[in-house]
């Protein structure tokens, strides 16, 4: 005799309509909400990405078309950001009554010169301009060189996050080369439509297995240009720096190039020439340094394909050309430019190196920095 059970665990029907038992809950409220967050935190993302790059083109290509923020390097000339005129007495600091036409002041927040001006140029430039005045008595213009040092550190702090999200993506992609390497090994001859699509299908899985977004490493990409454009036109417009002579010998508002090759070489231009070999080769370093930890770190990695390898010496030649046109840019630059992106350099290596000490202590933690960064949505 066959009986019949009572009650089935699995889901009865009522017609079309499936009824689950009561005992099984529909998907709890944190779960839902967590999920609509993570959707508003990725657009979010790609608004704000969106924004910073439209305003690093849009600082970038300003100067086309808008000829009052041009700059100078010379005290009272193009664009400058001080205090209003007599308020301290120091001509260092205070404005010039200067009514040449080609003269352009502003002393407080003003959307007269833009948006980038206004959201990211003015509060790096308030921040420069206050400091300087509160240690101006410091010598050899010690004072503007804390202050550019501590706005890099302000925003090289901002911007820690999605700098640690991209050389994390990049670390990871380095390590699965080995097993792109095979993939493409393994479709290296089959040039028909299915086989292509089953290789993107491999990539795409080992990506999916290893939490990799492709994506994620050019996200540095986005805030790189407005972080160079707002360092760059700080140190150009702000008067005290402009007339800051670095130690004495190095006059922020003056060309090394120009000093090295002129007639006042014997006079003291000479000095310039030891400004060039200390800030140009830093430049080299801050690239080369990285690379070198990188390798450290993948020692056991696999050999990448040949066409892999050719990618790398080509993004060393694009690196290398880069660091040569700095080079130059520092050279024929005011030593303004040049202090700046000498301090920059040391905070890529140094945040390099924090890095990659990261990236290692997070291998022997089994990834825990993964895992908290993924609670914050950074992952």
């Amino acid at each position: 005799m066959s009986t019949k059970p009572i009650f089935s665990f699995s889901s009865m029907n009522s017609g079309n309509q499936t009824i689950s038992p009561f005992w099984v809950h529909p998907e709890p409220k944190k779960q839902k909400a967590k999920a609509i967050l993570k959707v508003i935190w990725k657009w979010f993302k790609l608004a704000l990405f969106a924004f910073l790059m439209i305003m690093g083109l849009w600082g970038c290509f300003q100067s086309m078309w808008d000829s009052t923020i041009a700059t100078s390097p010379t005290v009272g000339g193009g664009l400058e950001f001080g205090f209003p005129y007599g308020k301290t007495g120091n001509w260092a600091y205070d404005l010039g009554n200067n009514m040449d036409a080609q003269y352009h002041t502003f002393t407080d927040w003003t959307m007269a010169y833009g948006p980038f001006y206004a959201l990211f140029v003015y509060p790096g430039a308030w921040l420069v301009l206050n400091l300087s005045w509160a240690l101006h008595n410091w010598w050899g213009g010690m004072n503007t060189l804390l202050a550019i040092f501590l706005l890099l550190l302000i925003i090289r702090a901002l911007s820690i996050m999605v700098t640690l999200r991209s050389t994390l993506q990049n670390e990871k992609m380095t390590e699965v080369q080995g097993k792109i390497s095979e993939i493409n090994a393994k479709y290296k001859d089959m040039k028909d439509m299915a086989s292509r699509q089953k290789k993107q299908q491999e990539t795409m899985d080992l990506y999916r297995k290893y939490k990799i977004k492709p994506f994620a490493a050019f996200e540095q990409m986005f805030i790189t240009l407005p972080i160079f454009l707002i360092i760059y036109r700080v140190v150009t417009i702000v008067r005290p720096l402009k007339a800051t002579s670095l130690f004495t010998i190095w006059n922020f508002g003056l060309t090394p190039l120009s000093q090295v090759f002129s007639s006042q070489f014997t006079q003291g231009g000479w000095v310039y020439l030891f400004f060039l070999i200390i800030v140009i080769p830093s430049q080299f370093l801050s690239m080369i340094m990285p690379q070198i930890w990188a390798k450290k770190r993948n020692r056991n990695a696999q050999a990448m394909s040949s066409k892999g390898g050719k990618q790398q010496r080509k993004m060393k030649i694009f690196q290398y050309v880069f660091a040569g046109v700095m080079g130059l840019i520092v050279a024929f630059s005011a030593v303004g430019v040049g202090v700046y992106w000498f301090l920059n350099s040391l905070f890529s290596l140094g945040q390099s190196y924090l890095m990659h000490k990261i990236i290692l202590r997070n291998r022997t933690k089994g990834g825990k920095l993964e895992a908290r960064l993924a609670k914050l949505g950074i992952d």
